[in-house]
């Protein structure tokens, strides 16, 4: 059944209905949901894996039900625990249309963001890090420590790394219009993404959809902004030799962009339904940042693995090779210092994501919505 479909059932006072559409809706955050219904009031249960502030609950569940057609039920009684602890109590009137749009649009957590808990002096709200936070990264740090002191895990581990690799040249290739198809290299090792000429249609197609965006947005002046800013960028770069340098460049590029998401899943619990999963994406996301940066100090420092990529595979240059000789035409010993500072640089990324958080949130909010 479509979710058009779904949402005429709910409508109705089905419960499998509208479980399935407010449990779809709270399923970014990691939270569960019960419903069960007393009179004409619908009562919400909700499991949450960690504290998970009401706003932003309501802004979640408003973006759902201001699409039903009509409701069954005059109200909503909305109970969240974690575990066996209680953490707040709503109730959210549905005879208001204004009030769910209003909740619907964030401007309730707009309200809410000059005063947040704690501030940085220069007043941008943080997210502090709490002891459970600490424990989960130092877990993960330790385990990913444990995994590359052995040679024999680093290697079962070691193909993530490569497929992560490969679909990031993949990705751009597809991006700029390069039909692209990613594959593990059975003969010489490693990896490889063979990509054939460009396909008009493909960069056509990027057009249309941000054309589509657009008129979708038209009433957001802030997204209209910001698209029309990316479609400026974009053809700049795909016309230009700028877009050849991210093919080769987003193979290691996209395996920091990896190990980021992993660490900032394990600092905030984004997407986890077990505890055990945040310590597990903070062991990968600092495995990958570690086998990385003793790669880039071995290519650095150790004259024959230096030497040894250098003579490439097959009679292809290695990524950081091409980059040095074709694009910033430099030495190698620099851009692997570049590289370096980026490897470096990923969890304290993947940090400041996670401390600006409600910031973030506020951001995606304002421009995601169709009307400014």
């Amino acid at each position: 059944m479509t979710r058009s479909a779904l949402r005429l059932v709910a409508a109705t006072g089905n419960l499998a209905a509208i479980q399935a559409l407010l449990g779809a809706a709270l399923a970014p955050k990691g939270i569960g949901v019960t419903v069960s219904q007393q009179r004409e009031c619908l009562l919400l249960r909700l499991q949450c894996p960690r504290a998970v502030p009401a706003a932003i609950v309501l802004t979640l569940l408003a973006r759902e039900l201001v699409h039903w057609p009509n409701y069954a039920h005059s109200r909503l009684l909305i109970t969240a625990s974690q575990g066996s602890n209680d953490l707040w109590e709503e109730v959210l009137d549905l005879t208001c249309p204004h009030e769910l749009l209003r909740l619907a649009k964030g401007e309730h957590l707009r309200q809410q963001l000059p005063t947040p808990p704690r501030r940085e002096a220069f007043g941008i709200p943080v997210q502090p890090l709490s002891s459970q936070d600490w424990q989960v990264m130092a877990a993960g740090l330790g385990l990913s420590l444990l995994l590359l002191a052995s040679e024999q895990m680093t290697f079962l581990l070691s193909p993530l790394v490569t497929l992560v690799h490969e679909l990031g040249h993949a990705v751009v290739a597809w991006l700029f219009g390069y039909p692209a198809v990613p594959a593990f290299d059975f003969r010489y090792g490693g990896g490889v993404t063979l990509h054939g000429d460009r396909a008009g249609g493909l960069v056509l197609l990027i057009y249309t959809g941000l054309l589509a965006l657009a008129y979708f947005y038209r009433q957001n002046r802030l997204t209209l902004i910001c698209l029309g800013v990316l479609t400026l960028v974009y053809t700049l770069v795909a016309f230009s030799p700028v877009h050849e340098m991210l093919f080769v460049a987003m193979g290691h590029g996209f395996e920091l962009v990896f190990a980021g998401i992993f660490l900032y899943r394990a600092l905030s619990g984004w997407g986890c339904r077990y505890p055990i999963e945040r310590p597990l994406y903070g062991m990968v996301g600092f495995f990958i940042v570690f086998f990385n940066m003793r790669f880039a100090w071995q290519l650095q420092f150790n004259p024959v693995v230096r030497e040894m990529y250098l003579m490439g595979k097959g009679g292809i240059d290695h990524d950081l090779v091409r980059l040095a000789r074709d694009f910033f035409h430099t030495d190698l010993a620099t851009v692997v210092g570049l590289y370096g500072f980026f490897v470096v640089l990923t969890p304290a990324i993947a940090f400041l994501l996670y401390r600006y958080r409600q910031l973030m949130l506020y951001l995606l909010i304002r421009l995601f919505f169709s009307e400014g």
